[in-house]
């Protein structure tokens, strides 16, 4: 709004009463009226555009290896029937009979 601030690369997520997540990144600001060159750390809401910046790397590459590793491991194995020792395994699509 008054300038931009440097992103520290730290991060949160708030709940709204919706039940939104929203990112929340902490940014350094120029303090107003003050000739030294202090910051002011605040938390914000994260815009699109911050996501790109350096800072949020950590936050992306998360986000890659977290859905690296759910993925790999959310795959249902497929559990073999029991067959009874000597039946013989009769296809579905025909009848035993014919």
């Amino acid at each position: 709004m008054f300038g931009a601030g440097k992103l520290t690369g730290r991060f949160w997520f708030r709940r709204t009463w919706t039940g939104k997540l929203v990112l929340l990144v902490e940014e350094e600001k120029p303090r107003w009226f003050n000739r030294r060159p202090l910051t002011k750390l605040r938390w914000r809401d994260a815009r699109l555009l911050d996501l790109a910046e350096a800072p949020m790397r950590t936050l992306m590459n998360l986000e890659r290896t977290y859905r690296a590793d759910y993925a790999s491991g959310a795959t249902p194995q497929a559990i073999p029937t029991p067959v009874k020792r000597g039946a013989i395994p009769t296809p579905i699509a025909r009848a035993a009979n014919a």
